[in-house]
């Protein structure tokens, strides 16, 4: 790094002695000998020639109340950027101080942040947000707001250059205008400057319009009682990590500047560190036209919870619960505000989406489980304010009155009513659960309930992995052999804590294909699914030690028979107690807290042993599971969307080998798996495609890459039952990269696969998975599909116009292509 020159009073009499030396050498004659070499002067980059700017903080004195921290500016190689004092670009210069106070109450209180900068906002009359109803699904649902002047927290930001003086070749010297010791009061906030408590300063630096390179968020958390030492991590507050937590789904690609770029980048695409938003997202700042909380835990839960309005600066109404348009609300402004239902890949209640819980988060990382009420009522009190909701504000007769959100926590949060469905908060107080909120430090608080299905999940998954073996189709019979590796001895159908083992069959040619279903409710002639804990005659099952070889005879599918090829899948299902975090009976009725671990296996497959069958040929892996389980979690959780079951326990029922008598609530998302039911091809006996997909117009594709593609890039036009409509993808879709890894995009077989029928006509496969995001339906959309039709592809055509193999699209776009998608596409691996 380079070195910093201080040329104090000292050093520069000392530069005044050896010019004059020099001088006077040069007057009287030389002694014909080379000096030694000066050092060298100081050296840096003018701000306006810099490409890349970065920012550290040092030197933090408060002497009298007066703030001031050193800002060390050099380009990415550590080079100083000089200029910034006097530079016209300077978009944005924010800096803000806060002290980390201490919470009392019963239990460990985490610290939160006090800004000393801080404002009274009066509520906008014009822009005051009034309660609503809207309606979904023929249900009148009510939104409720208490509008109100509101304390924000906040940062100087209007000085700019004007308060920099400049210290050396890239250092500037930032003096606060607010005085720590002439603060006005607000009523409720202790603005009292305490030096034994740990302070941050936080910087928010932007040039010359920059969304990446010369955009800087900085902070520094120091001890003024020990001479503005720097804090250490584990004397501040770091609860979550940008890039441990919520870079799993979110992206930190600033650069990226396309109409469809997500980047986490607030406040005008100024904000992107979160040590910089907690300074003024904290427990006391709200939103006045709402009254909705600004506080960090309580805003971010509420907003991936999706229930969550506020009104920005300027008036702008940011809607995350995507319900203001559906009301006809009056004040909505359509292309000036924003409304769009957020949509988790996970259930609300799994805090480890967003929380670690490995050891390997922040150091603070396990604080989310000590209880805050503004937290815990994000999700719990959705809706629920004192306005509205008056009764809560007296407890019931002979009770301890403790305020609006601790009388309903402590007296009136009933499973019916409460944010969480099913959540007992009441029982749990009522029985001296105290410590299920009220934690002492290191305890698990909330956390045990919130964790227990995470837990109990886990331990049973470890416990109980198990493993397909490929088989064989023995045309003698029409029998299936396949092996299980078990986790012991005990045979599933001997494990009393064994609900159910299910093995779904799926015939395969080119592609995986359900083929036509009967009208009579038959079988598809090329699946079937069979719950081999029970006793069918036509299963037998030998075991030696943990393995089991399963036989299944009697198959009498025609495409099973046929092609002799296909896949084997299965889902376990297994008994367990969340409190004891252990496998139980599944008959035992005494047991509170009992839930269902569903375990997927590893996909195999099974090949004919006759002459002349053809081998399995596996299909190719075209996305990332590591990927796909950064959202989603690892086997993913699908239980809603797959809710439609049929429990016919029949292993011919063709309904149950998509639609199991349970829920598919444990699937790899990659291998296959859900490809075996979401697909459109031809099948190889009957060439009639599955009705599923036949029903549908392509802008609601059943086939998995259509359907896959059109959810994440929010172009479909219609979802199965409750899901909305509309899908937040926290990514750019055009980013390939998010779902797959490099060289999985090279587009070599894929026209090699079999066509999509929609109801209209079919579509190639390439069209196929482009036209999911580029046209999903042919309005407005005629050059992009033209450019289909020219290279070989199919849009919409005719039965049997395409011929496998005669799309060109691989040619150009074939991944490192001259255009292929990851150069036409902000790709980023």
């Amino acid at each position: 790094m380079m070195k910093r020159f201080n040329f104090n009073s000292a050093t520069k009499a000392m530069l005044g002695a050896g010019l004059l030396s020099l001088l006077l050498t040069a007057c009287g004659g030389s002694d014909g000998k080379d000096g030694e070499d000066g050092k060298p002067g100081p050296v840096g980059l003018d701000v306006g020639q810099a490409t890349t700017l970065k920012a550290s903080l040092e030197g933090v004195k408060i002497d009298n109340g007066i703030v001031s921290v050193d800002i060390v500016l050099t380009n990415a190689n550590g080079v100083p950027v000089t200029g910034l004092e006097q530079y016209a670009q300077v978009n944005s210069l924010g800096l803000g101080i806060a002290k980390l106070s201490p919470e009392s109450g019963k239990g460990y209180k985490t610290p939160q942040w006090t800004s000393y900068i801080n404002t009274v906002q009066a509520v906008n009359p014009a822009r005051s947000l009034t309660n609503y109803t809207y309606t979904v699904g023929g249900v009148a649902k009510d939104v409720k707001f208490t509008p109100g002047d509101a304390i924000q927290a906040n940062i100087e930001s209007s000085c700019k250059t004007a308060c920099l003086t400049v210290v050396d070749a890239g250092v500037y010297r930032y003096t606060f205008k607010a005085n720590l010791s002439a603060l006005n009061p607000i009523d409720g906030l202790d603005l009292t400057y305490d030096p034994a408590l740990v302070h941050r300063i936080t910087l928010e630096l932007q040039t010359d319009g920059s969304k990446d390179a010369k955009l800087v968020n900085s902070h520094i958390d120091f001890l003024p009682s020990d001479n503005f030492k720097e804090a250490a991590a584990t004397d501040t507050r770091t609860v979550v990590d940008l890039e441990a937590n919520c870079i799993k789904c979110h992206n930190t690609n600033y650069s990226d500047t396309s109409s469809t770029a997500k980047p986490l980048a607030l406040h005008g695409g100024k904000r992107i560190a979160i040590a910089n938003c907690q300074v003024c997202h904290n427990s006391y700042s709200k939103d006045p036209e709402t009254g909705a909380s600004l506080d960090m835990g309580a805003m971010v839960h509420a907003i991936h919870k999706g229930t969550y309005t506020m009104v920005g600066y300027g008036g702008t109404i940011y809607d995350f619960s995507g319900t203001i348009p559906k009301a006809e609300y009056p004040l909505f402004r359509e292309g000036k505000d924003v409304s769009e239902r957020v949509t988790l890949p996970v259930s609300i209640g799994t805090c480890e989406s967003c929380h670690s819980t490995d050891g390997k988060g922040p150091v603070d990382a396990d604080n989310f489980k000590h209880h805050r009420g503004l937290a815990c009522a994000s999700c719990h009190m959705t809706g629920f304010n004192p306005v509205d909701n008056s009764e809560w504000l007296t407890p019931p007769e002979g009770q301890k009155d403790r305020g609006f959100v601790g009388n309903y926590f402590h007296y009136y949060a009933t499973p019916e009513i409460d944010g969480i469905p099913g959540a007992d908060l009441v029982n749990v107080f009522q029985n001296g659960g105290c410590a299920a909120c009220h934690a002492a430090e290191g305890e698990e608080g909330s956390a045990k309930y919130h964790l227990a299905k995470t837990v109990v999940t886990k331990s049973i998954r470890d416990e109980y992995a198990y493993k397909l073996g490929n088989g064989t189709f023995d045309a003698s019979g029409n029998k299936l052999t396949f092996t299980v590796q078990w986790h012991n001895d005990t045979a599933p159908n001997a494990d009393t804590s064994v609900k159910a083992l299910w093995l779904v069959a799926a015939a395969l040619d080119k592609e995986y294909q359900i083929g036509y279903k009967a009208s009579t409710f038959g079988t598809h002639p090329g699946r079937f699914s069979v719950n081999l804990v029970k006793e069918y005659p036509a299963i037998t099952m030998a075991q030696t030690g943990n393995t089991l070889t399963y036989t299944i005879a009697g198959i009498t599918q025609p495409d099973m028979i046929a092609l002799k090829k296909g896949t084997l899948s299965a889902k376990l299902f297994v008994c367990a107690d969340q409190s004891e975090t252990k496998a139980v009976d599944c008959s035992d009725t005494t047991i509170t807290h009992k839930t269902e671990v569903i375990i997927a296996a590893n996909q195999a497959n099974f090949a004919g042993i006759s002459a002349g069958d053809s081998p399995f040929v596996a299909r190719n892996v075209v996305a990332s599971e590591a990927k796909c389980a950064n959202c989603h979690g690892k086997q993913a959780d699908f239980s809603v969307a797959h809710s439609r079951v049929r429990p016919t326990g029949s292993p011919d029922s063709g309904c149950s080998s998509c639609h199991t008598s349970e829920p598919n609530t444990a699937v790899a998302l990659t291998d296959g798996s859900c490809v075996t039911c979401h697909n459109n091809s031809l099948t190889a006996v009957n060439s009639t495609g599955h009705s599923a997909g036949r029903a549908k117009d392509f802008s609601r594709g059943f086939d998995f890459k259509v359907m896959v593609h059109q959810i994440h890039a929010n172009t479909r036009s219609g979802r199965f039952g409750s899901y909305t409509t509309d899908v937040t993808f926290p990514e750019n879709p055009a980013n390939c990269a998010v779902c797959h890894d490099k060289g999985q995009l090279n587009l070599a077989t894929l026209g090699d696969k079999p066509v999509f029928i929609a109801s209209t006509g079919e579509y190639s496969p390439t069209v196929a998975a482009c036209a999911s995001c580029h046209a999903p339906t042919a309005e407005g959309n005629s050059a992009v599909i033209g450019h289909f039709e020219t290279n070989g592809g199919v849009y919409n055509g005719a039965a049997g116009t395409y011929t496998p193999g005669s799309e060109t699209c691989a040619t150009c776009h074939g991944e490192g292509k001259s255009s292929g998608v990851d150069k036409v596409h902000p790709v980023k691996y």
